[in-house]
């Protein structure tokens, strides 16, 4: 499946499903830096980042609508056809950058050619909290990991911003490697 064919089979069936504060959109820009000019002012209004001023575009994004002029960046989903060693060591470093200004975010790719992450992926990786191989799998099988997998990171990114603003605390931090539906 192509790339542009994965994202839009991935945006219909994340929005199938999303209660009405969470959407789907598709080449969102994030900040991934803040910065204080010589006045001490920030110079752009982190409400509403624009591509090529200190925010990076994303192929989806699903962002939960707190008031009218505030929605916060839940999930990130980047899109690949394969998986390289350097896609994965640049989007890594893209996740670090957008996790420094939104510590609750979860940042992930989806590959759409191997049928099974690639060990490249743990070799290299930092900062991507997810990866799903999409290959051989049906429309409707790559709907249900995506809603599987996009509860979960929701419900995560909740339990960080949580622990990021100290309104709760945790025990136990894992990673957890999933090897079939």
């Amino acid at each position: 499946m192509l790339e542009d064919k994965l994202v839009s089979v991935a945006q219909k069936a994340i929005a199938s499903f999303l209660p009405k504060r969470l959407q789907v959109e598709r080449g969102a820009a994030l900040l991934y830096q803040i910065a204080v000019d010589n006045n001490l002012s920030i110079a752009i209004n982190p409400r509403f980042p624009t591509r090529g001023q200190s925010a990076f575009q994303t192929d989806l994004c699903i962002f939960e609508t707190r008031s009218v002029k505030i929605r916060i960046p839940r999930v990130v989903i980047e899109f690949k056809p394969g998986l390289s060693t350097h896609d994965v060591l640049t989007y890594s470093t893209k996740a670090r950058k957008h996790k420094q200004i939104y510590p609750y975010l979860r940042y992930g790719l989806v590959t759409a050619r191997p049928i099974a992450v690639p060990g490249r992926f743990f070799t290299h990786n930092e900062a991507l909290d997810f990866c799903l191989a999409t290959g051989g799998l049906s429309t409707s099988a790559i709907g249900a990991w995506l809603r599987a997998l996009i509860r979960k990171e929701v419900a995560a990114s909740r339990r960080l911003e949580a622990i990021a603003f100290d309104k709760t605390s945790a025990r136990l931090f894992r990673n957890e490697i999933k090897l079939g539906p």
